[in-house]
């Protein structure tokens, strides 16, 4: 739900901003063709940076919950930066800019029309209301409750029980004994693996009236971009749609090819962001600048995973092997901002080289970590069937895992992004990953 919230945005952040710019060009010159006729290059050149700002300023993840102000305050945060960056490149290439009054009035437009367009979207998310009747036992209805609550607050939700099984509801769900005599529900949630006989006759009668039918996980990908692996299991493994990337030979090749490029050339352009980190490690506690522990990858094979030092030497002698937390107390001062922007992960590039990791993947776990959680989940070891990664769809969307209830919501969204791998994705990901990383620059 979230990718189609973001992609209509862009498109019609795509359509706005070439209006405007032809209107601008008609208020200039009286002409509107010619913006592609003489100001081509200089249009597509706007239609790749404006939504690309707009993306990493993070103006794409509409919060219904959030005020009006937070929703327009992003976008508007985006064009600033876009025009900036436009007009750094027009200035040293005059000859595909636009006239300087064509490209202020176009962004003098743009300001109003694209920031009413986000308002309209964002009251038209708030007022959404959707219709959902909840068929399961207890626990899991009101787990697909919550998750409904927290990401469509406004809809209605209504639980169906069959007879004899009202009373075993608890009395906060509301529980109906008939489904709605007009029909009036836009989709049914069937939360839990197995259904009364009962149950299952009605879910069939309201598909066939039209109403659309959603498992747990199902609500959990539409809604939360994530799958829930404490309620998936083999069975589910062996029915569920997706997962083709995985063998597909064409998506492997290319997504090696794409790893190895960016992986030389980020050696390439880090090595001074690397020599300035190695000094300020060695004049913060004298340790070593490198560390290298064991990680599980792709097959369940070991490897060694190297990254800039971040923790205080020999972090684990008293502890033994522990999760590592957001505010660790471990981590150095020099460490604490090497974590936040991400450049202790650096060296992993090399990891990337030898084809032990990938850019875009799962984060590589520790194997006694791994070991426990495979133990507990057995839909865990799915992870093993590509390269982890440097960045990762679990790296975006969650902090530091601190806990195993932290690790269990990364494995939520790893198998979310193995279901639906794609290298238009993988883009996805990293875009989102510079915006993370610029978030966190921008907060200093």
């Amino acid at each position: 739900m979230q990718i189609k919230i973001e992609l209509t945005l862009m498109a019609g952040d795509l359509l706005l901003l070439t209006l405007c710019l032809a209107m601008a060009t008609y208020i200039r010159l009286q002409d509107f063709g010619l913006l592609y006729e003489e100001y081509g290059t200089a249009w597509a050149l706007c239609l790749a940076i404006y939504p690309l700002s707009l993306y990493l300023t993070r103006s794409y993840e509409a919060q219904p919950e959030a005020s009006p102000v937070e929703n327009l305050r992003r976008p508007l945060l985006g064009l600033v930066a876009a025009a900036t960056a436009t007009s750094f490149i027009f200035f040293f290439a005059p000859d595909i800019r636009f006239g300087r009054g064509i490209f202020a009035i176009a962004n003098f437009l743009l300001v109003f029309v694209l920031l009413g367009w986000r308002l309209g979207v964002f009251l038209r998310l708030r007022r959404r209301t959707l219709s959902i009747l909840l068929m399961g036992s207890p626990p899991t209805v009101e787990i697909a409750r919550q998750l409904i609550r927290e990401y469509s607050p406004l809809s209605r939700t209504s639980v169906w029980a069959p007879d004899g099984d009202a009373a075993s509801m608890p009395s906060n769900l509301n529980p109906e004994k008939t489904v709605n005599r007009n029909g009036e529900f836009d989709l049914l949630i069937l939360a839990g693996q197995s259904f009364e006989p009962a149950t299952v006759r009605k879910a069939a009668e309201l598909r066939l009236q039209g109403v659309t039918v959603w498992n747990l996980p199902q609500l959990f990908s539409e809604f939360a971009e994530r799958l829930p692996a404490r309620y998936l299991d083999e069975r589910w493994v062996a029915t569920a749609e997706g997962f083709r990337s995985l063998n597909e030979r064409s998506f492997q090749v290319l997504k090696r090819i794409v790893d190895i490029l960016l992986a030389i050339g980020a050696l390439i352009l880090s090595l001074p962001l690397l020599a300035l980190a190695a000094v300020l490690i060695k004049i913060g506690d004298g340790g070593p600048v490198f560390y290298s522990q064991e990680r599980v990858g792709k097959g369940g094979r070991t490897f060694r995973v190297h990254k800039l030092r971040t923790m205080v030497g020999r972090a684990e002698d008293q502890t033994g092997p522990v999760w590592a937390a957001r505010d660790d107390s471990r981590v150095t001062r020099v460490g604490r901002w090497l974590r936040k922007l991400r450049i202790d992960e650096i060296p992993q590039t090399w990891n990337v080289l030898k084809g032990e990791m990938s850019f875009v993947g799962p984060r590589p776990e520790r194997p006694v970590f791994a070991e426990v959680l495979q133990t507990k989940y057995p839909v865990y070891s799915l992870r093993h069937l590509v390269r982890p990664g440097i960045t990762g769809w679990a790296q975006v969307r969650c902090p530091y895992a601190a806990s195993e209830e932290d690790a269990l919501l990364k494995l939520d969204y790893d198998l979310y992004y193995l279901q639906n791998a794609s290298f238009l994705f993988d883009i996805r990901i990293i875009l989102k990953t510079i915006s993370t990383v610029a978030s966190a620059w921008g907060s200093w």
